[in-house]
């Protein structure tokens, strides 16, 4: 596939996952503000938490719409400039996004602007790769550049020291993300089968919850952090993917649409009302399967009725 065509995928998955994360999560959000919803407690505003932050996740992805290109030994993070928008993120609105940003985030960012500087050499190979894999107008674009070898005069390549550590703190963002997500699934297990004296139906509630709550952290290992510890790691095997790279922008905008939809699945009270609403017909089959393959015992019940008679007291039996 030609380099170009990223772009065409890049703009095609955007608006799609952009879709997919509005309708999933606000129907999420509806569901969980319902009355009969079986999610309370903590649990039901870390959901909350998690889908307004995906969907602010969403408006972000589908306004900057990056391209990922490894060529050169460095990792291209470009951005495609809207003119229009400009103005929003210069003079005093450039603080203000500053001031939105928590510190992971900052830390995030700091690193990727101070530990990756724009050289004369990765200037000019950003200029080739923009204008012939993607055919961009250079004005009208930037870059974060990833330099992981520089090479000296006497064509010797040495790691760029820099940016090795700007790569660490990147890593370790990363794995302080998902650590804390995994030791989070852990401890819910455990909590889980400690409690056993619970009721039946509150535990096969905890076991829904538990069973979303590991999708939910393989979903994003997937999608997510495996994808890009690959990415960052290419360079240091010499592994020259190019225009390729940008399959982890089509999983970026994705992944918050198709995110919500594991928790819509796994608990039965969502899945049941969604289907409800799709295909009304379907579920009531559904459950005259259940009703007919459980025969009603009081069917086969005997009851039995004293009376009196000229002989004493007697019973009669009837079978219902």
């Amino acid at each position: 596939m030609a380099d170009r065509k990223w772009i065409v995928v890049t703009d095609t998955a955007g608006p799609i996952g952009f879709c997919l994360s509005i309708i999933s999560n606000t129907t999420l959000l509806f569901l969980i503000f319902s009355r009969s919803s079986p999610i309370k407690g903590p649990y039901k505003k870390m959901l909350i938490v998690l889908c307004i932050f995906t969907v602010f996740y969403s408006f972000v992805e589908i306004m900057l719409q990056p391209l990922i290109h490894l060529y050169d030994d460095t990792l291209f993070l470009i951005q495609r400039k809207r003119p229009q928008y400009v103005g929003y993120f210069g003079g005093c609105y450039f603080y203000y996004w500053l001031a939105l940003i928590l510190s992971l985030a900052t830390s995030w960012g700091l690193t990727a602007a101070f530990m990756f500087p724009q050289t004369n050499r990765t200037t000019e190979s950003f200029l080739y790769v923009i204008e012939t894999s993607y055919d961009l107008d250079p004005y009208w674009a930037d870059y974060v550049a990833y330099k992981y070898f520089d090479t000296d005069e006497n064509h010797v390549r040495h790691i760029n020291i820099l940016s090795f550590f700007g790569v660490l703190q990147h890593g370790l963002v990363i794995s302080l993300s998902f650590g804390t997500l995994f030791y989070c699934g852990v401890q819910t297990y455990v909590n889980i089968k400690k409690h056993t004296g619970m009721s039946e139906k509150t535990r096969s509630l905890q076991l829904q919850l538990f069973r979303a709550l590991v999708a939910q952290t393989c979903l994003p290992m997937f999608m997510m952090y495996i994808p890009i510890g690959f990415m960052f790691s290419c360079p240091y095997f010499d592994l020259q993917l190019g225009a390729v790279t940008n399959y982890q922008t089509v999983m970026a905008q994705l992944y918050p649409g198709i995110d919500p939809f594991v928790v819509l699945y796994l608990i039965d009270a969502y899945r049941r009302i969604i289907l409800n609403s799709i295909c009304p017909r379907f579920l009531y089959k559904k459950i005259l399967r259940k009703t007919v393959s459980q025969p009603d015992v009081s069917m086969f019940s005997v009851s039995v009725k004293p009376s009196i008679s000229s002989n004493g007291l007697t019973s009669t039996s009837r079978m219902s």
